[in-house]
């Protein structure tokens, strides 16, 4: 299938670059596009109705994971510079870019100013001028970043200033789990009230973690070849505890909907039904997943799902197009920039897939 199909003009202006509730505007009150799967029915409202859309049994599988700073400041004898992490490999190693009046050469340990006790030691350099690096011990990483860290982007562009002071907006309401150093962003549009209600209408809720990061830059998740077969998803990693695993088996077992909040639900939960039968039990697992969900692909576990408003030639537009079918898909989206009342990307409007 041609990586052309998925192409359209989008305006820049239409890609907001701080959470709405910086905004002045609560998060519920976005637009939502509902595609009926079932009606063929393209459906244009506002995020608070997707209690109207969520029956009592259902199953809202939720991604708890927050972004964490990214950026701490390193020392090597004398010298001092920023190191921004960027992704995490499977092997354990990370992806760096370092900025500094320094020059960076394989083998070199590097020591946090913040935490003595964390090293950094630089393995080989990659594309972009980025660096592949070792942290030590691991488990420090995160509680210094999350206790130390700053913010600094090349891909969402977010506000220092802002992130200091302000950084629950980047989260949803439920995320209890730092590790992401990207934006889980589709449950940003969740407020505790709407949750409260929904939970009150019967509907039940899981959590999973899947820790969103990119390698390289945000173009990852753009797809470069001519044919999206031919694009690849870097790893990420992701945690399915025995409570979240329990409740999937059971609404599966009890024929209930399993709707995922996110691209990152819906990847998690596929890879773990990858090599099974529909709607087979699933097992409680952590890893990593390069899952690409691409047209064909035979959806295992989930029901329904809400994501974003995506980039032209995304990998996220072209799952979308997996589960819900390409000809609606870009049908919609042919609508909502006719219309030009939607916003898209991390900080934008929703899409609801039923």
């Amino acid at each position: 299938m041609k990586t052309a199909d998925f192409d359209f003009s989008q305006n820049p202006a239409m890609m907001p670059s701080d959470p709405v509730d910086l905004r002045g505007k609560t998060r519920e009150s976005g637009r939502m596009v509902v595609l009926d799967r079932g009606a063929d029915a393209i459906i244009h409202t506002v995020f608070s109705s997707i209690i109207d859309y969520l029956h009592p049994g259902d199953l809202l599988v939720l991604n708890d994971s927050y972004i964490l700073s990214n950026t701490l400041e390193f020392n090597h004898g004398d010298t001092s510079m920023l190191v921004s992490l960027l992704g995490h490999e499977p092997d354990g190693t990370t992806i760096l870019d370092l900025k500094g009046k320094f020059h960076p050469q394989p083998g070199i340990t590097l020591t946090c100013k913040d935490d003595p006790q964390l090293s950094c030691t630089l393995i080989s350099q990659r594309p972009n001028a980025l660096w592949k690096a070792r942290f030590e011990p691991f488990e420090r990483l995160v509680p210094t970043l999350d206790a130390y860290g700053t913010r600094v982007d090349k891909t969402i562009h977010l506000d220092p200033t802002l992130w200091q002071t302000k950084n629950q907006s980047y989260r949803s309401v439920y995320a209890k789990t730092p590790g992401s150093l990207d934006i889980p962003s589709a449950g940003l549009h969740f407020s505790a009230e709407l949750l409260d209600s929904i939970v009150r209408k019967g509907v039940e809720i899981a959590y999973i973690t899947l820790h969103v990061g990119t390698t390289e830059d945000f173009a990852v998740s753009l797809i470069n070849a001519e044919e999206i077969e031919n694009h690849k998803m870097t790893a990420e990693y992701f945690e399915v505890g025995d409570e979240a695993a329990a409740q999937i088996n059971r609404a599966m077992a009890e024929k209930r909907r399993i709707v995922g909040v996110g691209t990152t639900v819906l990847r998690t939960l596929e890879s773990l039904a990858v090599f099974q039968a529909p709607k087979t039990p699933i097992q409680a697992k952590s890893g990593w997943t390069d899952l690409y969900i691409y047209p064909g692909f035979e959806f295992k576990v989930v029901d329904a799902l809400l994501t974003n408003l995506h980039r032209p030639r995304s990998s996220h537009i072209v799952l979308t197009a997996a589960f819900a079918g390409k000809e609606i898909v870009m049908r919609s989206y042919a609508e909502i920039l006719e219309m030009g009342e939607y916003e898209f990307d991390l900080f934008g409007d929703s899409m609801l897939l039923v």
